[in-house]
């Protein structure tokens, strides 16, 4: 159902209800209002009762208490009975107090333009003696019956808006609702679950944008299982490269600089006693052994003997991380304190995740020595206590990332842009932050078993 017709119908609903509920108490007071002037008629027949018996010559005090009794009750609504002798003197009781400090100012304003004369009637008893029954105007009960009816009125306009509102608000926040599912969902997107479902709703809007929603993240889930496939076999491509590479290198490059090296020392040694071919034949015979060293220290980079396994033969990743440490501190600063800790008790690493660790560490570690002037680097390689979890770290103590980088503001370099592809497409997630201390800390943590 739409939201605009949801609304209307809920506030149609509730409109309804008040106004039958307004109608029920107005014909209460209606009814109310008949039955007193029902018996305000009826007082007035026992008046014209009380004059009557006046005129035939009944006792005064009797009748003038029988109307103190009707002007005290307040049947008669429109007027006041007063008896007076012939001189003029008040034989029945004056109004209540009340009465005299007169209406509240709403009846008063009501009642400022009314000017109604009292009506007096002489009555001849037959005794001969001279009464006279003054009649005085008492609007005060129409008026109060006129307040009262306005109060009444704008109780319950009040009491239809408050209604109305309230069901309006309620409505609303019902309808509503399922926004903050919608607000859930879409952070849980931006955060990059995009397994992320948001529930259907009664709203049809609301639910078509819930099923846009889920059509996006289901979009964005089969583009991501498509770009990790695409990074998978780029790597494993990348990996069979230096693979082919390390061999190509080691079974001709190797090999021409060991048969060069031989050589120059055969003709070291047939070369003793002439300084100029014997220096040449040194020569020789150093730079192959040097351009063989390098050799080797590029055939370790390219296919780290850790990682030589395949899908029947298990990596030696802790291997790998160990001989990678070793051979930077060995090319490189001697200075620079390099500890690797590795916790995985009996886990078994699969090989394209041991691959991409190894990768990542080994960028990391080669953008610390070239760019940090770090003191210490700590690398670290656990896993969490239920085996769900691999994580890496690359902790330093050197310059840390500038500002601008921190904030996502400049452009990565090479090595960075790899690592994140390396992360991508293993399904990892990666911290990179300044330590307060000083310093880089590169994490990394990879789920498993998905």
């Amino acid at each position: 159902m739409q939201l605009v017709t949801r609304l209307l119908l809920r506030l149609l609903l509730v409109g309804a209800v008040m106004l039958s509920l307004a109608m029920a108490l107005t014909l209460a007071v209606a009814k109310r209002n008949i039955a007193d002037e029902v018996d305000s008629n009826q007082r007035i027949g026992e008046l014209v009762t009380i004059l009557a018996a006046l005129q035939d010559n009944a006792p005064i005090a009797r009748q003038v208490a029988a109307i103190d009794a009707m002007n005290e009750g307040d049947t008669l609504r429109h007027f006041v009975v007063a008896l007076l002798d012939a001189d003029g003197r008040r034989l029945t009781r004056p109004p209540q107090e009340a009465d005299v400090r007169g209406p509240n100012w709403l009846q008063r304003w009501m009642l400022s333009d009314q000017r109604a004369p009292s009506y007096a009637l002489a009555i001849t008893r037959p005794d001969g003696q001279q009464l006279s029954v003054v009649l005085d105007p008492s609007p005060q009960a129409e008026s109060s019956e006129a307040v009262s009816s306005a109060w009444m009125q704008l109780g319950l306009f009040g009491a239809i808006a408050l209604a109305l509102i309230t069901a309006l608000w309620i409505s609303v926040r019902h309808a509503l609702a399922p926004l903050s599912g919608i607000l859930r969902g879409i952070a849980r997107i931006e955060a990059g679950d995009y397994a992320a479902r948001i529930a259907p709703s009664g709203t049809r809007e609301l639910n078509q944008i819930a099923q846009a929603l889920n059509h996006l993240a289901a979009a964005l889930t089969e583009q991501i299982a498509k770009q990790r496939e695409l990074l998978h076999r780029l790597q494993d491509v990348q990996e069979e490269e230096r693979r082919r590479l390390a061999h190509e290198l080691h079974d001709e490059f190797g090999q021409l600089l060991t048969a060069i090296q031989v050589d120059a020392s055969f003709m070291l040694k047939q070369t003793a006693g002439q300084p100029a071919l014997e220096a040449c034949a040194k020569a020789m015979y150093e730079n192959s052994g040097s351009i063989l060293s390098q050799l080797r220290g590029l055939l370790a980079q390219l296919r780290p003997y850790g990682l030589q396994g395949d899908e029947e033969h298990d990596i030696a990743l802790e291997q790998a991380l160990r001989d990678l440490v070793s051979q930077r501190q060995a090319r490189g600063d001697a200075a620079l304190d390099c500890r690797l800790t590795v916790s995985l008790g009996n886990m078994v690493v699969p090989q394209r995740l041991a691959v991409a660790v190894y990768r990542i560490a080994q960028e990391a570690l080669t953008n610390v020595m070239r760019h940090a002037g770090a003191r210490s680097v700590e690398i670290r390689l656990l896993a969490d206590p239920q085996h769900t979890t691999l994580i890496l770290s690359v902790d330093d103590d050197g310059c840390g990332l500038p500002p601008d980088m921190e904030s996502g503001q400049l452009n990565e370099g090479l090595g960075l842009a790899g690592i994140r592809e390396r992360v991508l497409a293993n399904q990892g997630l990666l911290s990179l932050r300044n330590r307060e201390q000083g310093g880089l800390s590169l994490r990394v943590d990879f789920p498993l078993g998905s």
